[in-house]
């Protein structure tokens, strides 16, 4: 079927964004929405993305996301596309401040002077949390804050946090160092282990209130210039495990910075960019 349509590009951070308003037009059904971001996300013949976003309406909330990434699949959260999506809606409604649906639950959003403020809702440490994205047997309130990882011919310790998608943390001494997509590829390849793939982020202690991270995302398989759901993750263990002191986390990116809070009850807040690059038109057959 063709479409002809037009889009934003947006970008939270580097990881960006083609982004289709379809608050007022009909939608374009799922599985062609995913055969689109099978051949969009390429930088070479089509738009190039790190996924597809389409925004819709939705009861009770200012507007809802879909994001649609570069293998077919619809991801279960994404912390920068929240805020593109956010930034879109504060621009098409005329507010400072809106809600928006996500897979993940509806998430509160607001400008201020430092960039767009979201809710991302509380970080899950337990197995139960966990159920849907690896297989390891035990107890439901087993906590996933230590966790065996093998990486070719050694066995690591890990974390698994859920922050609306599924990321296993990894602290390093040497960041830049890192073969990302190597061990993303790897780690990945374990289906029956990680039966949906599984996000990978390396975290580098750099300050007592500060990190550096780099993230091989699931769906997109590659490393990303950022991620908000695996910023928050490496924050929230960081805190966690006494690695650097309480207070705002500021996160540095391979894209830039991104400011994570962590209350009490493990509720968590991002405060990072979110930008228009241009708008276009497509014409595209699924």
């Amino acid at each position: 079927m063709k479409y002809e349509f037009s889009f934003e590009k947006y970008q939270g951070c580097g990881n960006d964004f083609i982004l289709k308003d379809e608050m007022d037009d009909d939608r374009i059904p799922d599985a062609h929405r995913s055969e689109m971001a099978k051949f969009l996300w390429d930088r070479h013949f089509w738009v190039g993305a790190d996924g597809v976003l389409f925004v819709e309406k939705a009861p009770g909330v200012d507007g809802s996301m879909r994001l649609f990434e570069p293998a077919g699949n619809e991801a279960d959260m994404c912390g920068n596309g929240l805020r593109c999506v956010a930034a879109f809606l504060m621009e098409k409604l005329h507010r400072t401040a809106v809600d928006v649906l996500t897979k993940d639950g509806v998430k509160h959003a607001e400008r201020t002077p430092e960039g767009i403020r979201v809710d991302m809702g509380l970080v899950r440490t337990q197995r139960k949390d966990m159920a849907q994205y690896i297989t390891d047997q035990g107890g439901p309130e087993d906590s996933m804050m230590s966790i065996d990882l093998s990486i070719g011919d050694s066995t690591i310790k890990a974390s698994l946090l859920n922050t609306g998608e599924p990321h296993i943390i990894i602290f390093t001494d040497d960041i830049r160092s890192v073969p990302m997509v190597e061990i993303g590829t790897h780690v990945n390849s374990d289906r029956i282990r990680f039966p949906k793939g599984m996000n990978i982020n390396y975290v580098q202690i750099t300050g007592v209130h500060d990190i550096s991270v780099r993230t091989y995302e699931r769906g997109v398989y590659n490393e990303s210039m950022a991620c908000g759901t695996g910023s928050t993750a490496c924050a929230a263990a960081s805190l966690m495990l006494n690695r650097i002191q309480q207070g705002p986390v500021n996160v540095k990116t391979l894209g830039g910075m991104l400011v994570i809070e962590i209350d009490e009850n493990a509720r968590a807040v991002m405060t990072g960019p979110a930008e228009k690059a241009f708008e276009g038109k497509l014409t595209i057959e699924v």
